[in-house]
């Protein structure tokens, strides 16, 4: 839940999460007195038609399937931090890679990964993934493993983001990389990356954002999910993108012939070729990439908004912009910023499922 703007003298704004609609449907009848309420499809789900929604975040996937007139397209990965650009010096980007090594204290071979020679992208492919199932992580680790063993110049990135040491998916991965260990492959599990009173272990926004800019091309396994924010996190740090061709969800909607290609279970050793061999000739899309940043995007989904509910008949644009709380979109949206008073402490996501966690949320609306 995001409380997008307060109630006051004015109906505020709530953005639920896909997952909220359902517990919360019997509350709703109270909360639309005084709330215009959205719902944040971040997934392959049917978006919410009834009485009680004004309009449904969705995917172009979405919004194309169901044509109806309270969809948008706008979800989390329209909202992206800055960080994630192609503007910096590739230079300057590996210097901060190798900081970011050294810190964690992320061993490497130094005769595969130069950190002298800082005027080329360090990683032919790179995956970001969590130890999943859905994800298709253990696939794709087999692929980067075959791909290297032909050719043994290529030289790769594969980050487990976070997960449960103990799940029995998450070891057959590790044993997967201890069996088939390569010097050129830089496997890192942050698992041993702790940020401090956040659930997910990993590589914070900043960090992260280094290794895709030395990167080339970002391979993606996943075949069923909402928007897939990797992917563009990668695309607008100047990587092309491997993607499963028979992938649902929002993954597939900025990808085109320009910035990516597609692969299935019999090719993938082709297109990880073809795709590499295209790099060269790469022509970064701007226009893109302020589809995607939260610098260009915040303003025209606020018009939205503005017009759509008909605060322009109350408001000037920036009085009714000035109430609303836009900070962190990319994480609020889909219920993943973990900081909210309601917030239920060890859980993934600050979804409200709970009546407790309601209760508390009510002291803020």
């Amino acid at each position: 839940m995001h409380i997008f703007k307060k109630y006051d003298e004015t109906k505020g704004i709530l953005i639920l999460t896909h997952k909220e609609f359902p517990i919360l449907i019997n509350y709703l009848y109270y909360i639309k007195k005084k709330y215009f309420i959205l719902v944040h499809n971040g997934s392959v789900n049917i978006p919410y038609f009834n009485n009680f929604i004004d309009l449904n975040m969705v995917t172009y996937e979405q919004y194309n399937k169901y044509n109806n007139n309270n969809l948008i397209t706008y979800t989390s990965r329209n909202f992206l931090n800055f960080i994630f650009n192609n503007k910096e010096n590739i230079n300057y980007i590996n210097k901060k890679l190798f900081e970011i090594l050294n810190k964690y204290n992320i061993k490497f071979n130094e005769n595969h990964f130069d950190y002298l020679k800082n005027n080329e992208k360090k990683f032919d492919f790179i995956c970001v993934n969590r130890a999943s199932i859905e994800k298709k992580t253990y696939d794709l680790l087999n692929y980067i493993i075959k791909y290297t063993k032909l050719n043994p110049n290529i030289k790769s990135c594969f980050i487990i983001l976070e997960q449960n040491i103990n799940d029995n998916y998450y070891k057959s991965i590790v044993n997967l990389w201890n069996n088939n260990k390569i010097d050129n492959i830089l496997f890192i599990d942050t698992h041993v990356i702790t940020i401090e009173k956040n659930y997910f272990k990993g590589f914070i926004a900043e960090e992260l954002s280094y290794f895709y800019k030395s990167s080339k091309i970002y391979m993606h396994s996943c075949e069923e999910e909402g928007e897939s924010r990797t992917i563009h996190e990668a695309l607008c740090c100047g990587c092309k993108v491997l993607a499963k061709k028979n992938m649902k969800g929002g993954g597939l909607d900025y990808l085109n012939t320009n910035n990516s290609l597609l692969y299935n279970y019999n090719n993938y050793l082709i297109k990880m070729k073809e795709i590499l061999d295209s790099y060269e000739n790469y022509n970064y899309d701007l226009e893109l990439f302020k589809n995607l940043n939260e610098e260009f995007t915040i303003d025209k989904f606020v018009n939205i908004l503005y017009n759509k509910l008909n605060y322009n008949n109350i408001y000037s644009y920036l009085d009714f912009k000035s109430k609303l709380n836009t900070n962190n979109l990319a994480f609020s949206l889909p219920g993943h910023n973990l900081i909210v008073p309601w917030y239920n402490l060890g859980k993934p996501t600050a979804d409200i499922l709970t009546v407790k966690q309601y209760e508390e949320f009510t002291k803020f609306i």
